[in-house]
C-alpha cells in the first residue's frame, strides 16, 4: 500500500474514534447558541469564604454571556460567562469597598470575572425523554480574575428542556438551566490581601455555586 491512501486511512480512523466518542444531546441537533435570560430565572454566583477567624458569603445577580452546545459533540461545546466585580455584594458595604481595592480583586483596572468554556469532558447523560435532556459533566477552560488567566474545571448538571407550549410562557426557544461548583485559589490570581488577613480572616480558596439560566431564542 502507498504513503497516500495511508494516510487517508488513518483519516477515516481518526474520524471514525472522534465520532465514537461524541456524546449527544438526546434528539437534538445542531448547535445551540444558549443566551442567559431573566425571563428564564435570575442567574447568580453565590461565593463562600471560610476561614479560622471569620466566614462569610456573598453573591453577583449581573452575570451575562451565552454559550454554544454542540448538540451532536457535546464535548466541544463553548463559551463565555462574566459579572463585574462591583456587581459582588457580601451584605457588607466595608468589605465590599475593600474587595473591590487594588490589594484584592482591583474593580478599576480588572472590573469583569470570566469563565471561558473551552470543552465539556466526563459527560454523563441521566435522563432522555420527549421533554428534555439532563446530564452531568465537566466545563474545562479558563477563568479570568484580575486579568489573570488560569486554567479552571467546573462541575456541572445541566438540564435542556424542550420548547412546549408551557415552556413558551416563560421564552421561546428550548430552556436550559446550569448548576457549576468550582473553587478558586486567590494566590492563583495574585489576590494577596493585606497583612495576613488571608488564611487568617478570608478563606486561602473561595469556593463558588453557580446557577445560570438561559434559552435558544435570539
Amino acid at each position: 500500500m502507498t504513503m497516500k491512501p495511508l494516510i487517508i486511512l488513518a483519516g477515516i480512523i481518526m474520524l471514525m474514534s472522534s465520532s465514537a466518542y461524541a456524546t449527544q444531546l438526546g434528539n437534538v441537533k445542531g448547535k445551540k447558541i444558549v443566551t442567559l435570560q431573566n425571563s428564564v430565572g435570575t442567574s447568580i454566583a453565590k461565593f463562600n469564604s471560610n476561614s479560622p477567624l471569620e466566614k462569610f458569603d456573598g453573591n453577583s445577580q449581573s452575570l451575562q454571556g451565552s454559550f454554544t452546545l454542540n448538540a451532536d459533540n457535546l464535548e466541544q461545546s463553548i463559551g463565555k460567562i462574566s459579572f463585574p466585580v462591583r456587581s459582588m455584594k457580601t451584605g457588607l458595604s466595608k468589605r465590599d469597598d475593600h474587595m473591590y481595592g487594588k490589594d484584592w480583586l482591583d474593580a478599576q483596572n480588572h472590573p469583569n470575572i470570566e469563565f471561558e468554556l473551552k470543552r465539556l469532558s466526563s459527560i454523563s447523560i441521566k435522563k432522555s425523554d420527549n421533554t428534555g435532556i439532563e446530564f452531568s459533566a465537566i466545563a474545562e477552560g479558563m477563568c479570568s480574575v484580575k486579568g489573570i488567566a488560569k486554567p479552571a474545571k467546573a462541575k456541572l448538571f445541566v438540564k435542556y428542556v424542550l420548547e412546549s407550549e408551557t415552556t413558551r410562557k416563560r421564552s421561546p426557544g428550548d430552556l436550559v438551566m446550569i448548576d457549576a461548583d468550582f473553587s478558586v485559589s486567590l494566590k492563583d490570581y495574585n489576590v494577596l490581601g493585606r497583612g495576613d488577613i488571608i488564611g487568617s480572616k478570608v478563606g486561602e480558596s473561595i469556593d463558588l455555586d453557580i446557577k445560570l439560566f438561559g434559552s435558544t431564542s435570539n
